[in-house]
């Protein structure tokens, strides 16, 4: 297939499935609100989003997916035009033409082709045909049949609404889960816009010095049409009024018509001229897309192309309108060809209706446009970058740290006073910070996609369950490195599953003991600790301690009953592998595997899991992330001849302690008065089997660390000095080190470990 398609060609599609994509995250979150409350606008919003893809999809002549979003479009038409009451099995039948589109998309990125679909494609197609069925209907008027004729022919013009670009909505707000446009989706909007139309400007002059070009003549086409789609999207009705109206004259040409004036440029770079003017003035219009002249304009594109050959043939009587469209259908050569060869008409008919349809040309006077203060086209602010390119820049920054290090550590110059160089030395120091802080930056984004996601996930469980959920989102707004959002999706998806089967309780269940029969989950992101915290929560039953116990002890985990082990370690046994509590084997859950997965895809980025839970209130889970993966500001200490780093988030003082200060309880176990608590000790130089300068708390220092707010002091003989660290994974052939969280390579070129704060937190 790729070895008929250009470069440019491939580009596009790789486009068209990027933005087709995002569309449909967009789109899902919107479908599901539908079913809770079907508001014109959620309504309006959802039919220009199928209407984008669908136009965009048959542009590049992906049939199938443009049948079902078209399908799509026609019952969403009936619900908002009154004709059908939305049903839920509308929105689910909604829902699976998303599902549906997302595999075709797979489709499209891997052959370029939906070819694979036309079964599917035409099974949803028709279920979208027999739900609009007369006892879903509101009124007994008949439905309308989807016109066969080409999209840009038989579309409707834009109807007037409102639009949204002002409703920002607030990224705690999770009652209402309309298409929000954001400031800086418009201002992406107007990016694009002036890029489509300069694109769309230039086409028209190269297609004009060589008309015969039809790559040019669809390259217009495609901008137009793309800047149409968009501004469709965003509520912008004079916008998409003036774009299709251009797109109707291309159209025209393209399917073998011309035109009937003598200027028909210079009216069509008057129609862009206006849309540019349009566009450069929204921010200070208030977001308003008011075009000066609108109606002249259009009325001067309605009078640029002549009638089309087939409408000349049927008007003469020579042949029926069904003729033209058998032969549209199936169209390969010139329209004229195929009938003469159908024996629809002769040579002489043709060149007749041809010569009639280039006569009478006249000229046309542009609508004049009132002078406008030149405006300079926003800059475009954002490109796409390869993630491996993000990776590499972040793995350079990390060696030159490391050599940052050796440069300013380097032992040859150990003792010197060295003014010039420790000047130069401290402005290194600082942009290599930046530079590393900039890197990081790069790659984080809102894990409001993530999450909006998910909303499509709890709607199909919800009903598959029997069970009402609202769930609701806070701390979309939070960033997250990427590939953080990539490593838990799946997590993420397990324990929504296993909150809405084993946590929330059926309705009834749930009437019983007091509560409302729709349950609660929260979904909700935050930075804290230099950790992204991500926290799923609902008011169901909570675990069961002892059910959890007895299938511990049925598994041979645990020895003895379990009574004397805390909460937090019995909780945490349901993420031991082919662990369940289910009474039976469900579709949703059941087998012991998804949260296997949750706790080896967080290890993966070294995150950790909390779970809280009371019985008949609810659960807490809790994943704690890394805020980065690859560079930390660290503590470097000294016990014995080893060197080992403390991340500095972790540390809240250090002291040495006076031996008033010490306790031992019966246990023989030391603790530490610091101000009104009793803390624990780890000696550094027992995890690390090392000969300490001193075996005495006195003598040595000690550095408090803080880990949930749990703290444990540090037995350490020096703090050596704070540097940034690169975070290197321990060898597999060492594996995983109790206490340790990696490794980093120090100025004088010496291995030096990372202690894991929580790890030895939790020892105690």
């Amino acid at each position: 297939m790729t070895d008929n398609l250009s470069s440019d060609q491939i580009e596009i599609i790789v486009d068209f499935v990027q933005e087709s994509q995002d569309m449909i995250e967009q789109l899902e979150p919107t479908i599901i609100e539908l079913g809770q409350d079907a508001d014109p606008e959620t309504i309006n919003a959802v039919f220009r989003l199928f209407h984008s893809m669908k136009g965009s999809a048959g542009f590049l002549e992906f049939n199938h997916i443009t049948n079902v979003a078209h399908s799509a479009e026609n019952l969403l038409d009936n619900v908002r035009s009154g004709k059908l009451k939305l049903q839920p099995e509308h929105v689910n039948l909604l829902c699976e033409s998303c599902d549906f589109s997302k595999e075709a998309l797979e489709h499209v990125s891997e052959t370029y082709s939906d070819h694979a679909m036309a079964d599917k494609a035409a099974e949803m197609v028709e279920k979208l045909k027999n739900i609009m069925d007369p006892e879903y209907k509101v009124t007994d008027e008949p439905d309308e049949e989807p016109s066969v004729e080409s999209e840009v022919e038989t579309e409707p013009e834009p109807e007037p609404h409102h639009n949204t670009a002002a409703v920002i909505k607030n990224e705690d707000e999770t009652d209402d889960y309309t298409l929000d446009i954001t400031d800086e989706m418009v201002e992406r909007y107007i990016q694009e816009a002036e890029e489509l139309l300069e694109g769309a400007e230039g086409g028209l002059l190269e297609w004009e010095s060589a008309p015969d070009n039809t790559e040019t003549l669809n390259l217009v086409f495609r901008n137009i049409h793309s800047f149409k789609g968009n501004s469709g999207f965003f509520g912008y009705a004079n916008l998409e009024q003036l774009s299709h109206n251009i797109e109707n004259v291309l159209d025209n040409i393209k399917n073998g018509g011309s035109f009937r004036v003598e200027n028909p440029f210079e009216i069509l770079l008057s129609a862009i001229d206006a849309l540019k003017d349009c566009v450069s003035n929204l921010a200070s219009h208030g977001g308003k897309d008011h075009i000066e002249g609108l109606e002249h304009h259009v009325e001067a594109l309605q009078e640029l192309p002549s009638p089309r050959l087939g409408e000349l043939l049927v008007k003469q009587g020579l042949i029926k309108e069904e003729d033209v469209e058998s032969v549209l259908s199936i169209q390969q050569k010139p329209l004229g060809e195929h009938l003469i060869q159908m024996g629809k008409v002769s040579h002489e008919q043709i060149a007749e209706s041809v010569k009639l349809q280039h006569s009478e040309k006249k000229t046309i006077k542009p609508p004049e446009r009132k002078p406008t203060k030149a405006t300079t086209p926003t800059k475009r602010q954002d490109i796409r970058v390869d993630l491996t390119k993000l990776d590499s820049l972040i793995n350079l920054i990390g060696e030159m740290v490391i050599a940052e290090n050796m440069l300013i550590h380097n032992p040859d110059i150990e003792g010197m006073e060295l003014e010039n160089f420790n000047k130069a030395a401290q402005q290194m120091t600082k942009l290599v910070r930046e530079l590393q802080e900039m890197a990081m930056v790069i790659r984080m984004i809102p894990i409001s996609g993530l999450f909006r996601r998910m909303i499509r996930l709890v709607h199909d469980i919800s009903a598959k369950a029997g069970k009402k959920v609202d769930l609701k989102l806070f701390g979309e707004g939070t960033e997250v490195d990427k590939t953080v959002i990539e490593t838990i999706t799946d997590p993420l998806v397990h324990l929504l599953r296993n909150s809405m089967d084993h946590g929330l309780e059926p309705p009834k269940e749930r009437v019983e003991t007091g509560k409302s029969e729709t349950g609660i989950l929260k979904l909700s992101a935050c930075h804290e600790e230099g950790e992204v915290w991500i926290t799923i929560e609902d008011d169901g039953r909570g675990l069961n301690r002892e059910k959890i116990l007895s299938k511990a002890i049925q598994n041979g985990m645990i020895e003895g009953d379990g009574s004397d082990l805390p909460d937090k370690y019995v909780y945490n046994l349901i993420f031991q592998p082919g662990f369940s509590t289910a009474d039976k084997i469900t579709d949703i859950s059941g087998r012991g595997v998804g949260m296997d997965v949750v706790k080896q895809n967080l290890e993966k980025i070294k995150g950790k899991i909390d779970v809280t839970s009371a019985p008949g209130k609810g659960t807490i889970v809790k994943l704690r992330i890394p805020l980065t993966l690859a560079i930390i500001d660290g503590m470097l200490v000294r016990v014995g001849d080893v060197n080992c780093i403390v991340p500095v988030l972790a540390i809240r003082e250090a002291f040495r302690p006076q031996a008033d200060n010490i306790t031992i309880t019966p246990d023989n176990e030391e603790l530490v008065r610091v101000r009104e608590a009793f803390l624990p000790v780890v000696k550094l130089h027992e995890l690390l089997s090392v000969e300490p300068d001193s075996r005495e708390l006195i003598e040595g220092i000690l550095i408090v660390l803080e880990h949930q707010d749990r703290f444990v002091c540090l037995q350490v003989d020096e703090i050596m000095g704070q540097q940034q660290t690169v975070i290197k994974g321990l060898s597999e052939y060492i594996g995983s080190v109790n206490g340790c969280s990696g490794c980093t390579i120090l100025g004088n070129g010496d291995i030096c470990l990372i202690l894991d704060v929580g790890g030895l937190v939790e020892r105690q």
